[in-house]
């Protein structure tokens, strides 16, 4: 700071000084002070009144909490004594239920282990039929007739096949085969049901007219495959049948 910049401060604060001392300003002063007493004292008096509505309503909502609270405790702990009562119903049930399931698979093995023979011989006697009718060679099929249709260049073929007899006579081994298992359950055996189960198993031997139509050959086109499933593919479609009924015996 320079000796001028010094001397400049110095006076101004002399006039500071003389300026308090001059009764304007000690009233514009005297005025303020009593504008912020008047706004301070205010202030206090609200808080007094806020904190009085604060406390009457807090200790409302107190007393509410408190009522609630013991409504929930009470509500709480009916609910745990009745989750405990569920539990153990729960696991009473469970219990009796195995314990139940057991005996009964008990008395069903001894049902089982005791079973007629005949039983046994007669599973063995439909798994060895439905075998045979699986086995390559027993789907036949027999062209009947033919018609061309010279304006299409078409052929329409008559063809006989007793693919569906296999499929009923299989369908039927596997039926007879579960109504023996469940023979093995019943105190008495009627062997003369059995036999009459051999006697009615269906024939394989129906042929059933099928009629389909294919391009002549020789003609000019694309030469599509005949609309009659081949023998090959008949014995496919057998295959994939008794893999799916050998894995339900096996359950």
């Amino acid at each position: 700071m320079t000796k001028e910049e010094r001397m400049k401060e110095e006076r101004l604060t002399e006039l500071l000084k003389e300026a308090e001392g001059h009764p304007m300003m000690k009233a514009i002063l005297a005025e303020k002070a009593a504008e912020t007493l008047a706004k301070r004292q205010e202030a206090a008096g609200k808080i007094e009144v806020l904190k009085k509505e604060r406390d009457e309503v807090v200790l409302k909502l107190q007393a509410d909490l408190d009522g609630k609270e013991a409504k929930f405790k009470k509500a709480k702990a009916a609910l745990d004594a009745a989750v405990g009562e569920w539990n153990a119903a729960r696991a009473a049930l469970s219990s009796e239920t195995n314990q139940r399931d057991n005996e009964v698979r008990q008395q069903e093995t001894v049902l089982i282990e005791t079973a007629d023979p005949a039983i046994d011989e007669a599973i063995t006697f439909f798994r060895d039929k439905f075998d045979y009718f699986w086995s390559p060679g027993r789907i036949s099929s027999d062209y009947v007739k033919g018609e061309r249709n010279l304006i299409s260049m078409t052929e329409t073929i008559v063809v006989e096949s007793n693919v569906q007899a296999i499929h009923d006579a299989m369908k039927y081994c596997q039926a007879a085969i579960k109504e023996l298992e469940k023979m093995k359950l019943s105190p008495a055996l009627d062997p003369g049901w059995i036999e009459e189960m051999k006697v009615v198993i269906p024939r394989i031997d129906i042929f059933i007219e099928t009629t389909g139509t294919k391009p002549i050959p020789g003609s000019k086109g694309i030469n599509p495959k005949d609309l009659l499933k081949s023998d090959s593919q008949l014995d496919w479609e057998m295959g994939k049948l008794n893999e799916k009924f050998k894995k339900l015996m096996k359950k």
